[in-house]
């Protein structure tokens, strides 16, 4: 009787488990969702309170990549600097990127394996610059980026976001290196590798799964940043995506399903690198835990 009831407890407390995951991802996809099917839509059917576009058209799509179009409604001027926005979004996320990996596996290589005088203050400085709001530092940011004539550059975009980005990038990286065992990089020294060697030919292979979350967790970051985006660039040379699309709040009534098909276009590449790479992220993120 007791074994039975001890079953059905199980039972009933996973099914509410289930229960309250199915309403997590409700709320969460609900919103995403209602944006892809508006813009599908027509103006018309917008306002007609369906879920399923009735007449699916890509008009809104087109407006984006047809520069040289005729169209001339509000909104549409903004929407045909996407295909440029995205470019720049594309090379500051990449440089951001790279440079988190580069950096990052050094410093947290460092941490990891060679003891020092002020190792865990260090640690600790990465982990509360992590913490600051970007706010608290915005105006000495932009006057160090004016001095240096970096204003509506690509650089001063990328350098803003590798601030923000490293820290956590060391911390992943330092946790999942120390899962390596010593005996490898004990015998890369023995066949005359360097501590330099050793990390690029024994640690970096080894630890991918690492490299790749922190890889896409950094791009991600990088293109999804706004508020240093807005404050160090002024044209569309320069400007990433998420600054293009706030444009939209300075023009009046334009049409929604533009602003959502635009809203599609931002976040549908960190999506597909989510999923692409969701097994790596996963095992990278739990491997640096258990570190």
């Amino acid at each position: 009787m007791k074994t039975q009831l001890k079953i059905n407890n199980a039972i009933t407390k996973r099914l509410a488990l289930y229960f309250l995951v199915m309403l997590a991802t409700l709320y969460i996809l609900t919103p995403f969702l209602w944006v892809v099917s508006v813009s599908f839509m027509n103006k018309r059917e917008v306002t007609q309170m369906h879920w399923i576009p009735h007449q699916p058209t890509l008009q809104s799509y087109e407006t984006y990549f047809h520069a040289h179009t005729k169209n001339l409604d509000i909104g549409t001027a903004t929407a045909r600097q996407f295909p440029r926005a995205i470019i720049n979004s594309l090379v500051i996320a990449s440089s951001v990127m790279v440079l988190n990996l580069f950096f990052g596996s050094l410093a947290a290589y460092a941490l990891a394996r060679i003891n020092f005088a002020g190792k865990l203050a260090l640690m600790l400085f990465y982990l509360c610059s992590r913490s600051v709001p970007g706010i608290a530092i915005m105006i000495p940011m932009y006057l160090l980026i004016r001095s240096y004539g970096l204003l509506d550059t690509h650089l001063a975009v990328i350098l803003a976001h590798v601030t923000f980005t490293l820290p956590f990038t060391i911390w992943i990286l330092k946790g999942y290196f120390q899962t390596v065992p010593l005996d490898l990089e004990r015998a890369a020294r023995v066949d005359g590798c360097s501590q330099i060697g050793a990390l690029f030919r024994v640690f970096l292979p080894v630890t991918t799964p690492g490299m790749i979350a922190v890889g896409i967790f950094s791009f991600i970051s990088s293109w999804g940043e706004f508020f240093f985006a807005l404050l160090f660039t002024s044209t569309i040379s320069s400007k990433p995506v998420t600054v293009v699309a706030s444009d939209f709040a300075q023009e009046l009534q334009v049409d929604f399903t533009i602003i959502a098909a635009g809203g599609v276009l931002v976040v549908l590449l960190p999506i597909i690198l989510a999923f692409i790479f969701q097994r790596f992220i996963i095992h990278g993120i739990s491997g640096a835990v258990t570190g």
